[in-house]
């Protein structure tokens, strides 16, 4: 019994061992307050997919449609900091100019986790970032669980 007790106590430990960064990759679906259904995928090394718009972003191979950058290949990367509460996270855009990287432009979030399956996010899309998540925010925030 005592082994038995220890195990899983060791296992117990391993889990709440666990980031929120490893806990954030994979594939995520959900709906935000209108219905529209969302889908985010997070890779381990800091690539972000996801359904903007009703389109599917793949973050490491979008190709630009339209504009003067068409054609053009673009990025989608995210940092997480787990030292802040709540926990931040940016969207980052960037342009492949010349096999370099040249950020355009960031989607400033706030993470909070329900679950290790179900996390709520908030995305500023107007460059500005939430400190919480309440009423007025509603609208920019989606609820996401785990594939």
């Amino acid at each position: 019994m005592k082994k038995f007790l220890l195990l899983f106590l060791i296992l117990t430990s391993i889990s709440y061992a666990q980031s929120k960064k490893e806990i954030l990759v994979g594939d995520w679906q959900g709906t935000d307050i209108n219905g529209v259904k969302n889908k985010m995928i997070f890779t381990p090394d800091n690539f972000i997919s996801m359904t903007i718009n009703g389109e599917f972003i793949d973050g490491k191979n979008y190709i630009i449609k339209g504009g003067k950058k068409d054609g053009q290949k673009a990025l989608l990367k995210y940092e997480i900091d787990e030292s802040k509460v709540p926990i931040t996270m940016d969207i980052i855009a960037i342009a492949l100019e010349k096999d370099k990287e040249v950020e355009k432009g960031r989607i400033l979030a706030i993470l909070d986790f329900k679950s290790d399956d179900e996390v709520r996010i908030n995305l500023g899309l107007n460059g500005v970032r939430a400190t919480e998540f309440n009423d007025s925010n509603e609208g920019s925030t989606i609820f996401l669980k785990r594939n």
